[in-house]
């Protein structure tokens, strides 16, 4: 058992790296944006596509490094970066598009789960996510343990991020229930944090 303990601690600390990556500003402000566009209905099941599409970009990455020994460009972040921003800027104002909708009594379009997806591939290729699951795993006696801190790595930042949905659907839904304009407000701000964060990216990079 005394052998296996620094195995158990590195997992461990996969584990919980991948939570607090979870809470990344631009992260919260992805999912929160997307899935607060319809009260929050579905903003589960979109950070859940979300964390999903984020794991696969870092598991591609760490198969790139640990399995197949290749060298990720340097401007490979940076563009993944810059895309991040953008989608960031979009969701918020798809969000305030579907604030007009609902304004209009028009039938606002349900955000698509594989959207959800896409936001989370590319943010899983940007940013500090390879580092947090690339480079302790690098260290690792073999690929296989290596992938194995990634596999963890993915599973806390899921199970975080699906909390943060399921976070985001009851407190919606309550402010609903309170009153339907200040569930709008609550849309509305998280719509300008969307937009407000990928513009601070843009002119940070």
């Amino acid at each position: 058992m005394a052998d296996m303990a620094p195995l158990l601690s590195m997992l461990l600390l996969g584990f919980s790296a991948g939570v607090i990556h979870a809470f990344d500003a631009d992260h919260i402000a992805a999912v929160s944006g997307i899935g607060g566009q319809n009260g929050g209905r579905h903003s589960f099941r979109f950070a859940l596509h979300w964390g999903f599409g984020h794991g696969i970009a870092v598991i591609a990455v760490a198969t790139l490094v640990l399995v197949a020994g290749a060298a990720i460009p340097t401007q490979f972040s940076a563009v993944a970066e810059s895309a991040v921003a953008w989608m960031l800027i979009a969701i918020g104002a798809m969000t305030f598009i579907h604030l007009w909708q609902q304004h209009q009594n028009t039938e606002a379009a349900a955000p698509r789960s594989h959207n959800a997806s896409l936001i989370g591939l590319v943010h899983g290729s940007a940013g500090s996510a390879p580092l947090l699951a690339v480079i302790p795993a690098a260290g690792m006696t073999s690929p296989t343990l290596g992938m194995l801190h990634v596999v963890v790595f993915n599973i806390g930042l899921i199970l975080a991020m699906a909390g943060v949905g399921a976070a985001l659907r009851s407190g919606l839904s309550a402010a609903g229930r309170y009153h339907h304009a200040f569930q709008l407000s609550i849309q509305s701000a998280l719509g300008v944090f969307a937009t407000s964060f990928g513009v601070f990216l843009l002119l940070s990079h």
